[in-house]
């Protein structure tokens, strides 16, 4: 599979206008990751209460920012999330990740996002790199 960047990711993306535009920090040593981010009530299912898959989609892209370094590339190759308690809207998360082991071409991750450190969902996933 080829896979190009076009920096249009709905995540992160600066050239999305309708995305999230999550800025990742990375730790290259530790292989983990974090964002902080309010999402706002347009990504709401319920009133007030974000998106379960807006939820998704961000531990998605937290975990692969912990699996692959910019100059790697990788896709989710399953994913499994557990929703804790509700994430409201317009409210600043911790969204962090990071990689468990490794075996191969498949990366083991985990991912979380807490809110004033209550803990609102937590992910783990096997991300695989692209030859």
């Amino acid at each position: 599979m080829e896979v190009k960047a076009d920096d249009k990711c709905f995540v992160c993306g600066k050239n999305n206008a309708d995305g999230l535009h999550l800025e990742i920090e990375r730790d290259n040593e530790k292989l983990t990751t974090k964002a902080e981010i309010a999402v706002p009530e347009k990504f709401c299912g319920w009133e007030g209460i974000i998106h379960g898959g807006i939820i998704s989609t961000l531990l998605d892209e937290i975990m692969a920012y912990a699996a692959f370094t910019h100059d790697e590339k990788g896709v989710t190759g399953e994913i499994s999330v557990r929703f804790r308690k509700p994430m409201p809207s317009n409210r600043k998360v911790l969204v962090e990740g990071a990689v468990e082991s490794q075996k191969g071409r498949i990366v083991y991750t985990v991912g979380k996002i807490t809110i004033d450190g209550t803990l609102i969902a937590e992910a783990n996933a096997k991300m695989v790199r692209l030859d």
